[in-house]
């Protein structure tokens, strides 16, 4: 648990597994939130990133699950540059964005907590296409 820094590409890769499994992609979100998380190494070993274009669709995805049009506040993005993963949060209508993204698969998935119909939603996305699958759950 909390152990991600200690193999990245081991952990890394088994998160990308899952996140890009056809339906049940939302056990990559318990993964990055087990193994991640709380990983104190994993945090100091992440520099802070300006990806506009990442937020603008992260924007658009949020604003997808939630039906309504939103603005994600205080964004933090932050990455593994040599691994090529994002990881981050922001704030938006009230709610909890967490995040992470693989720029080599061009796919990510966010975790909106609350959701609009339980604990939290899940979308994953495509920076160069949007929203691709989102899953309520």
């Amino acid at each position: 648990m909390n152990s991600a820094s200690q193999n990245f590409p081991h952990h890394l890769g088994i998160l990308r597994e899952r996140m890009l499994h056809p339906t049940d992609y939302e056990q990559a979100i318990y993964y990055f939130l087990e193994e991640f998380a709380g990983d104190a190494e994993f945090v100091r070993a992440s520099s802070p990133e300006s990806m506009p274009h990442l937020i603008a669709v992260l924007g658009k995805v949020v604003s997808q699950s939630l039906g309504q049009q939103v603005e994600l506040e205080g964004a933090l993005v932050s990455g593994l540059r040599e691994h090529r993963f994002v990881h981050g949060n922001a704030r938006a209508d009230g709610r909890i964005v967490l995040f992470f993204y693989f720029e080599d698969a061009d796919t990510g998935l966010a975790m909106i907590i609350p959701g609009i119909r339980g604990q939290g939603d899940m979308a994953r996305f495509h920076v160069t296409g949007g929203l691709i699958n989102p899953q309520k759950n």
